[in-house]
């Protein structure tokens, strides 16, 4: 991941590469893999099971974390650029690809597979086009979130004597609303006010409601990510954030109220990945980063496929099982969005991370 988000040039302030960022992305979405396909595969809630899950709870608040932190990078080194190109480049990678791949998931579960089975197609209510299929609110919630907070971002870049000051009142705003979220847009409330909407609806509110507050604080962490890199520099500093992830992750483990951890947890892990990486550390992870979105848009279409497979060979649902299946349908996905991108090899079908090597080009936000 460069600073310079989804153009830029590459002059960000500080270091111009957060490659932990970049290498922790797959790891987001296999945490997005491993839960998708627990529910395929019918896993039971064991104990191991559940802490399985708690491990992978900082996946999807750090892919929106990195996001809004990549924007508000790439405004910092770029403060001239117009809303109106940053809003195009968002549409096409983001709005396109979840509207393409919205239709192929209706055709392939809602028209193809009940005419297989001798049902009855189904079209898919106008809410569809707007909530994306099912997972794909996520690349909704990215193109929203960022339309809605390029103006204030762009705003605060260009008066550097706010930042921190900003930065705070980003962390309060965050706080704020989760205070009030939590009582007030609970799931059941959320759920009851598109009691007969389409599911795909109801998971883009449900989950963009617990969301929300991320962003924020990814702005936040991004205006006062230069005053941090001097602190990485000490090996005391970058021991402290490391052991601060894993007693985050420990208490997250066996927390009587998650919700309240997992903010701790996932933000603990987020500063901790900012550290300076050695120039090559894990480059083996680079390849798989770059298809990383691509994973995520199709893992949903191959989680059945592999759990159908398994159910054939008489596979029981095991923790065991659950694992392995879950690195079958990460590895298939991304040697599906391989196949797919050699003949449509554009962004508005399958968008990929930009990798480019070290202080020049752009990255995905």
């Amino acid at each position: 991941m460069t600073t310079s988000g989804i153009q830029g040039t590459g002059d960000a302030p500080g270091q111009s590469r957060y490659d932990g960022l970049d290498l922790f992305r797959p790891f987001s979405i296999f945490g997005v893999v491993l839960i998708h396909f627990s529910q395929a595969l019918v896993l039971p809630p064991t104990p191991a099971f559940l802490f399985f899950v708690r491990v992978r709870d900082c996946a999807l608040p750090i892919m929106v974390l990195t996001s809004f932190f990549v924007l508000t990078r790439a405004l910092m080194a770029d403060p001239g650029r117009t809303f109106a190109r940053f809003a195009a480049g968002r549409f096409r990678r983001l709005v396109v690809p979840c509207v393409i791949w919205t239709a192929l998931y209706w055709v392939m579960f809602e028209v193809a597979g009940p005419l297989w089975s001798g049902g009855q197609a189904a079209w898919p209510p106008a809410t569809r086009w707007l909530s994306g299929f099912i997972h794909l609110w996520f690349l909704q919630f990215l193109f929203v979130g960022g339309v809605i907070l390029f103006p204030l971002i762009r705003w605060i870049v260009r008066h550097p004597r706010l930042r921190w000051m900003s930065a705070a009142a980003c962390v309060a705003a965050a706080a704020v609303y989760w205070a009030w979220s939590a009582p007030h847009l609970s799931s059941d409330a959320v759920l009851s006010w598109v009691q007969d909407a389409d599911v795909s609806l109801k998971v883009a509110i449900r989950q963009s409601v617990v969301y929300a507050k991320y962003p924020l604080l990814g702005v936040a962490i991004a205006l006062v990510a230069d005053p941090l890199a001097g602190f990485y520099r000490r090996p005391a500093f970058r021991a402290a954030t490391v052991l601060a992830a894993v007693g985050a992750l420990a208490v997250h483990a066996n927390a009587s109220a998650p919700a309240v951890s997992r903010i701790v947890y996932s933000l603990a892990v987020f500063i901790a990945l900012l550290r300076p990486w050695t120039p090559g550390a894990l480059r083996w992870v680079r390849p798989v980063a770059k298809y990383s979105y691509p994973i995520y848009i199709l893992h949903p279409a191959v989680a059945p496929v592999v759990a159908g497979a398994f159910a054939v060979w008489q596979m029981g649902p095991s923790l065991p099982g659950w694992l392995a299946g879950s690195v079958v349908v990460f590895a298939l996905s991304g040697a599906a969005a391989v196949l797919l991108r050699k003949p449509v090899p554009a962004d508005w079908f399958l968008p990929l991370v930009r990798m480019p090597e070290r202080g020049a080009g752009t990255g995905m936000g």
